[in-house]
């Protein structure tokens, strides 16, 4: 029972002590210069380095050159055929991908060399034979080939001016956005401004609204007091009417019995008028009568 408890015990321990880190395995690819150093230049191991550095650099790569049958003379347009590995990649190599950055990044003109690609930068490739150098038999691949860039494929092709000339025309599109930024900035600067002026002149307008309120109000209340006096006076107009006619219609009974007790008094004064004339009429009379007595008596 104890050599089995120190045996757990033993595990456990193992169990909970920190594995060490693994270390990467580095191997540095062969110095062919050291090879042939060494007296190792024709050796297997050589040409097959040699065989591998050649594969990385250049690759399965032909010309292709048009020859005149006549004069058995090869003419100035040739290609480069890259070649794959199998029918289920593409060519690959440092030649190849050397070529096909160059022209990714900085697009291509008219009479230059170019990787074909299609409309979404992919390349064209076809299907092709070559002879396995193991197996001497023939398998499929697939293959490239360059071309001469003509005026149509720098007019059709998205990718004749290059990534760099995306670049550069980004960046002057950015010089362009920045110089409308200010632009933007300066126009919200001068809105800003115009805001603040409207919100002074709403706040103006906002106290003579407050301003305008009050005395709409007091106009009100001296619409009301003038409409309470003009009842009062219409009232008091209204008291004078009736004390008016209540004074002519006195006046006018004052009147009549005044011009009543006048034409009493006109009356009486000419009775005692005719009667005054009547009597010194009659005196006159007499008064002739004793006249014209005296002058006969006087004239006898």
């Amino acid at each position: 029972a104890l050599i089995v408890g120190l045996g757990a015990a033993s595990t456990a321990n193992a169990q909970q002590q920190p594995q060490s880190p693994k270390l990467p395995a580095e191997t540095f690819l062969p110095d062919l210069g050291e090879l042939s150093k060494n007296g190792k230049g024709n050796s297997d191991d050589y040409n097959n380095i040699l065989s591998q550095y050649h594969n990385m650099i250049i690759g399965k790569t032909s010309f292709i050159s048009e020859v005149d049958n006549a004069t058995q003379q090869t003419n100035d347009n040739t290609a480069l055929k890259f070649y794959s590995d199998s029918e289920k990649t593409r060519p690959s190599s440092m030649l190849f991908d050397q070529i096909l950055t160059n022209q990714m990044l900085n697009g291509f003109k008219e009479g230059q060399p170019i990787i074909p690609v299609d409309e979404n930068g992919n390349i064209i490739t076809r299907e092709d034979e070559i002879v396995d150098p193991g197996t001497k038999s023939k398998k499929k691949v697939r293959s490239v080939t360059t071309k001469i860039a003509t005026a149509e494929d720098v007019a059709n092709s998205p990718y004749s001016r290059g990534i760099q000339g995306d670049i550069d025309e980004l960046y002057s599109i950015s010089h362009e956005v920045n110089d409308y930024l200010k632009e933007i900035n300066i126009y919200n600067e001068k809105q800003t401004d115009a805001i603040d002026a409207l919100n002074k002149a709403s706040s103006e307008n906002t106290q003579n609204i407050a301003k305008n309120q009050e005395d709409i109000a007091d106009n009100i209340n001296n619409i009301y007091e003038l409409a309470q006096q003009q009842d009062q006076h219409s009232s008091d107009i209204k008291t004078l009417k009736k004390n008016v006619e209540e004074g002519l219609l006195e006046l006018s009974g004052h009147l009549i019995d005044q011009k009543a007790d006048l034409t009493k008094d006109i009356k009486t004064l000419e009775s005692n008028v005719e009667e005054g004339l009547l009597d010194l009429s009659g005196r006159l009379i007499d008064q002739k009568a004793d006249l014209t007595k005296d002058i006969k008596t006087l004239e006898s």
